[in-house]
């Protein structure tokens, strides 16, 4: 049966379950008798896992592997394709680099321009980009890259795939942290790749085993357990950031929301995603200035991360020396809007 996104989060592991329980039991056994059917061993197999990967899987129109963090997802990704050349944007989640740097400082492969790319490269995309939140067509990018035989690779973690079917638009494998939007309450870690190829999504659940990147019992649970809800909060969170953007857009020098008709890639954005996501940025002066209000805020929490049903506002220079020095993001969580826009109103005020 085909299902809509917000009945897929909660039934598309129905075939799966081994118990009767309505909600998914938590099961932290690491090891199965042999007699008790095809499970033997926690890094091989497990239903929680298994349900998750269903439920992501059928999100974003193929199949999907679960690791521990969302990092361990793109080393996953990367060392699966093994390319020679890689190519990443100019905004990028400053982890993505450090791993992709790292690695070529290894002899593992070259950083390269895009247009530099040969058969068999990996083009990495990322939409909306971290922090500024900029949007790349993917089906141009996947088709350009597709005649060159390039691999595309793209991090959809602020777009979910509730907002975004990445794997549609033609890219070849779809990244996401799970820890942020789809387990969404800050306290599980996690990371998926999906890919539309099932032998594909075998072969990296195969070396996952070989490897032990397997993600913990309760980390899996919990992400399944927030999955249930992530269309429902990301449509709520999604509204409450539109409204934030608008109320910041001539407040302050410069804000990064796809949503905004003035921004850059905002046909693209409206063309390619239901809604446009739960984070913005935007800058002030400097870093006094943008550390002076992050000390004002009273209803947002000052921290790193995102995705959570809390809001939170993250200075990013403290994580990321490539951001703007007076940059700060926003993760919008489901307070009202009214709310958030008060707190700014204060710690904006001179």
């Amino acid at each position: 049966m085909e299902y809509d996104l917000f009945t897929a989060a909660l039934h598309a592991d129905d075939a799966i379950a081994e118990l009767t329980d309505v909600a998914p039991a938590l099961r932290p056994s690491t090891t199965f008798e042999y007699t008790a059917g095809d499970r033997i061993y926690r890094r091989g197999s497990h239903e929680t896992t298994e349900r998750l990967e269903a439920v992501l899987g059928a999100l974003e129109g193929g199949h999907c592997v679960a690791y521990p963090s969302g990092s361990a997802a793109v080393a996953a990704v990367l060392r699966h394709i093994r390319p020679a050349r890689i190519s990443l944007p100019d905004d990028v989640y400053h982890g993505v680099t450090d791993f992709v740097r790292s690695e070529a400082d290894r002899g593992a492969w070259d950083i390269v321009a895009a247009a530099d790319l040969r058969q068999g490269d990996v083009m990495w995309l990322e939409t909306p980009s971290n922090p500024k939140c900029l949007v790349t067509d993917l089906v141009a990018a996947s088709a350009e890259a597709g005649e060159r035989g390039v691999v595309t690779v793209a991090d959809a973690t602020f777009a979910t795939p509730v907002l975004q079917q990445t794997l549609a638009c033609g890219v070849e494998y779809s990244v996401h942290a799970t820890t942020k939007f789809i387990a969404g309450h800050s306290d599980a870690m996690g990371g998926v790749v999906c890919t539309r190829d099932r032998k594909t999504s075998e072969a990296m659940r195969e070396a996952r085993t070989i490897d032990g990147a397997i993600p913990g019992t309760l980390e899996t649970w919990l992400t399944l357990r927030g999955v249930r809800t992530l269309p429902i909060r990301v449509e709520r969170q999604s509204e409450t950031a539109l409204a934030v953007a608008r109320f910041l857009d001539g407040r302050v020098p410069q804000v990064w929301y796809p949503g905004l008709e003035s921004q850059p890639g905002h046909g693209v954005a409206k063309r390619q995603m239901s809604a446009f996501g739960g984070v913005l940025s935007f800058e002030l002066a400097d870093a006094d200035a943008a550390l002076r209000v992050i000390a004002r805020l009273q209803v947002f929490t000052d921290a790193t991360s995102l995705g959570g049903v809390e809001s939170l506002a993250d200075y990013r220079r403290r994580s990321d020396v490539t951001a703007p020095l007076g940059l700060i993001r926003l993760s919008i969580g489901l307070e009202s809007p009214e709310a958030l826009i008060a707190d700014l109103t204060q710690a904006l005020a001179p």
